[in-house]
């Protein structure tokens, strides 16, 4: 099975860019670059020979031109480009410098992919010149629901994705008509994960043992490789502690003592998991000055499979960090960058009345939502209301569920998932 990913759709836009996807280990990076933009040449810089070929550029690829291509091209006598992939690109000292001045000299014949597993390294963290102008930053993460849906039932119709000033309820009305579908893809997706290669395997023995490889390989190759002179051991613990927690904020001094650490080595240690395993926070929304406490934070793991080693999947915390998985992922782009366009968080007030998830602007509360296993109370919900949020979801883990109840609409997720890319 062959998994659609939305990301096809956008590369046609920046043709004459070099394209860089970033994202996490085992997203699909490679294979998507390979099976969808089917490269021309492939250089893997885990390779040692393709990483001195990478240094010796330009003058490797315009040989490489010559000898598969023919004769070198003038600026402008160029038609068609082929494609060069350079896989696991920030794994070489100086790659900035040696992309950016083969780029100036070869952008008019060839066109350049890149990818690495650290968006942060990729872009900030690694020295040299600047790209700006010349490439695109996209991001792959493991699969969303909708991608699942779009490969395993295309024959459903799914809305377009929401987008800011667009109504989540009535997305979620339009996937009423699949109700029962929706809910068996969703049975599978929540049961394996949305790494495409448990996906596809639909092997439970398989998936636990992949998950934990997964995390020793991380923690000890990348972490290592990022931060030479941190205890794996203790980052694991750290990860171990927060999952524990998952639902509730964290505390740095409290992990300390538990560990017997200094709280700013432990903060070392939760921003290194945030790096090497693309974990998150979810801050307090900004919606009261007069009502909000602001430094606390929830932790959230990139994907929710990661909490199958501290709880069952049913369980209350465990269905918030999904919610929050799919929340993070569909509306990445709007929450991150540089000058982010819309708030992604939760809010608690004083008297520790707290609500999951708040999306917002400065100007518009566009959704809260509640999650819950079961239909029952709303207070959270109610006592929001007077911060007067566009719509107000109560997020039910049980299927088939869509009914409004005054101003609060309670969704089962298998209809609000797919509405986030």
């Amino acid at each position: 099975m062959e998994i659609y990913r939305t990301i096809d759709g956008k590369i046609s836009h920046f043709k004459g860019k070099i394209l860089f996807i970033s994202g996490p280990r085992q997203a699909g990076k490679t294979f998507f670059v390979e099976h969808k933009l089917k490269p021309n040449l492939t250089l893997n810089m885990d390779v040692s020979k393709n990483r001195i070929a990478f240094k010796q550029f330009p003058d490797f690829i315009i040989n490489w031109f010559n000898s598969n291509v023919g004769p070198f091209p003038e600026k402008g006598e160029q038609a068609s480009k082929p494609l060069v992939f350079i896989d696991e690109i920030h794994k070489v000292v100086g790659w900035r410098n040696i992309i950016k001045g083969t780029f100036d000299r070869t952008a008019h014949a060839i066109d350049y992919v890149a990818s690495g597993s650290s968006a942060f390294k990729l872009r900030r963290q690694d020295k040299g010149d600047s790209l700006a102008g010349r490439a695109i930053w996209l991001n792959l993460f493991p699969v969303s629901f909708r991608e699942y849906v779009g490969t395993c039932a295309p024959e459903i119709k799914l809305p377009e994705k929401w987008k800011a000033g667009n109504s989540l309820i009535e997305l979620c009305r339009a996937n009423l008509n699949y109700k029962e579908q929706l809910r068996g893809l969703w049975n599978d997706y929540i049961k394996f994960g949305s790494f495409p290669e448990c996906l596809v395997r639909r092997d439970e023995v398989f998936q636990k043992q992949w998950l934990e490889d997964y995390l020793s390989s991380m923690l000890d190759r990348d972490l290592k490789d990022l931060h030479t002179a941190k205890d794996v051991e203790r980052v694991y613990q750290v990860f171990q502690l927060l999952l524990e927690g998952l639902g509730s904020t964290y505390s740095l001094k409290g992990m300390a003592e538990t560990l017997g650490v200094s709280p700013n080595t432990v903060k070392s240690d939760v921003n290194a998991l945030k790096q090497v395993l693309w974990g998150f926070d979810l801050p307090v929304a900004n919606v009261s000055k007069a009502k909000q406490i602001r430094k606390e934070k929830k932790f959230y793991p990139m994907d929710f499979c990661f909490t199958k080693f501290n709880q069952p999947s049913a369980e209350g915390s465990s269905f918030e960090c999904v919610a929050a998985c799919i929340l993070r992922r569909g509306l990445y782009d709007d929450i991150s960058g540089i000058l982010p366009s819309l708030d992604l968080g939760f809010f608690r007030d004083y008297a520790k009345k707290e609500l999951d998830f708040i999306v917002r602007d400065k100007k518009n509360i566009y959704f809260a939502i509640e999650c819950k296993l079961k239909r029952s109370s709303d207070n959270n919900l109610r006592n929001f209301l007077a911060f007067k949020p566009k719509e107000a979801i109560l997020l039910i883990e049980d299927p088939g569920i869509f009914e409004f109840q005054n101003s609060i609409c309670a969704i089962s997720i298998e209809l609000l998932a797919p509405c986030f890319e």
